[in-house]
């Protein structure tokens, strides 16, 4: 097995690599055709997705020595050490200089990117240019890099490395199952659905804490429940469980039932789970956690959508319940701002609404507000109307989820069905 092959997923990625790698260790093939040998490349994106294993990886493949810079001393100390570092891999040529982190090299902003460390790293890539000595950086936060360090000759690849998708996920979840004592229920569709769009590190803690709920209990087996339950303490940050007051359970399952009734109805099996139990410190009492679909807003109706099952917590709180739902601030908020989106920034109904900077009239924001206001309440009916319409299946749905707290797509589908025959159509 190759190196870069230890990485699951991000298969476009790694085959640009290895070619880096060709380069990198068969450097006089390429200078024959007259190719200049890249000099650094940079590996960028969220927290815990497996940056610095990616570089550790190409390091090994290409066998050559390798020096790692980390921000591990104070300011003045770790300048020194900057330099002192590329001094060495300059005398110890070919070699490779790893530059982890490197946004957080200077406690710098987006706005203030000239720090000294920026400053003596970009020196040090200049002072290097014409030996073989490779730099290979990591990042989280993109923008807080100043741009004269990012720029081609200093990085000649930029990679940018999302969240593991669904099938990415499957593999990574069996990955971390592979030496763990696991029970014949564990579905591994089902925990990739319950935590798609997070990263491996996340996966891999949830494996874990699922082990340890396990143990904890001394069952055998890691059962599926203890992996879902750790899927929603570990990553949506629920509280242990609480005495729950029927009443209060009630509300928030109206609540969420109507999130997930006006998703499937446009979006069939898209929910992949919902809950009562991700009661949180963070004051996040209920959850609708959905398939993640790259290219959704592409199209202008599905932003309308969206606005939809933004408002459908609050519509099916005053059909069912006939009272005013007062945990819904956040809902109105994403409502609001989307469609603040399609009538500011794409000027979807008119172009009364669009505002163009500094020289934008009052009348203009006036009129954004009016009109934001009027389709807001538009769609709000349009929902509860849509709601009114499949009421059946809300409230069987509100009921399964006061009596089991939480369901999966599987749970979800057969109640679709039932009542939505044609799978989804809201028309």
């Amino acid at each position: 097995m190759r190196e870069l092959d230890r990485v699951i997923g991000y298969e476009s990625i790694k085959t640009e690599l290895y070619r880096i790698i060709d380069i990198v260790k068969n450097p006089d093939k390429y200078k024959k055709l007259g190719v200049s040998v890249p000099k650094g490349i940079l590996l960028s994106g969220e927290p815990g997705i497996g940056k610095t294993l990616m570089a550790k990886c190409f390091i090994k493949e290409t066998g050559l020595k390798t020096f790692v810079i980390r921000k591990d001393k104070p300011d003045g100390e770790f300048i020194d050490f900057i330099r002192e570092t590329f001094e060495q891999a300059a005398s110890e040529a070919p070699s490779i200089v790893l530059l982890d982190d490197l946004d957080k090299f200077a406690n710098e902003d987006r706005y203030h990117r000239d720090a000294e460390e920026y400053v003596t790293v970009q020196t040090c890539i200049d002072d290097v240019k014409d030996l073989e000595v490779f730099v290979l950086a990591t990042c989280n936060d993109y923008g807080k890099l100043p741009e004269s360090l990012v720029r081609s000759g200093r990085f000649d690849k930029e990679f940018f490395m999302h969240f593991p998708g669904l099938e990415d996920s499957k593999k990574i979840i069996e990955f971390y199952l592979k030496d763990k004592k696991v029970g014949k229920d564990v579905d591994v569709e089902e925990i990739a659905r319950f935590s798609e769009g997070y990263s491996c590190a996340d996966l891999e803690t949830v494996i874990n804490e699922a082990g340890i709920y396990a143990g904890y209990e001394n069952k055998k087996h890691i059962s599926q429940d203890d992996i879902k339950k750790a899927v929603i303490r570990k990553i949506f940050n629920a509280c242990e469980s609480e005495e729950s007051d029927p009443e209060s359970d009630r509300r928030l399952a109206v609540h969420e039932a109507g999130h997930t009734v006006i998703s499937e109805l446009f979006y069939p099996s898209q929910v992949a789970f919902v809950s009562i139990e991700t009661k949180s410190n963070r004051g996040v009492k209920g959850l609708v956690h959905r398939s993640r679909e790259e290219h959704r807003f592409e199209v202008y109706g599905n932003h309308e959508i969206e606005i939809m099952i933004n408002l459908a917590g609050k519509a099916a709180t005053e059909l069912i319940l006939n009272e005013i739902d007062m945990g819904v601030n956040a809902d109105l908020r994403g409502a609001h701002d989307r469609m603040t989106r399609l009538l500011d920034d794409v000027a979807a109904y008119d172009f009364q609404a669009w505002c163009h900077g500094d020289e934008t009239s009052q009348l203009v924001f006036d009129h954004l507000d009016t009109i934001k206001g009027a389709e807001l309440s538009r769609y709000y009916f349009k929902t509860k109307q849509l709601l009114s319409k499949n009421r059946a299946f809300l409230e069987e749905l509100i009921e399964l989820l006061i009596e089991k707290k939480t369901l999966s797509y599987k749970d979800i589908a057969p109640i679709r069905e039932k009542y939505v025959p044609d799978k989804g159509a809201a028309a």
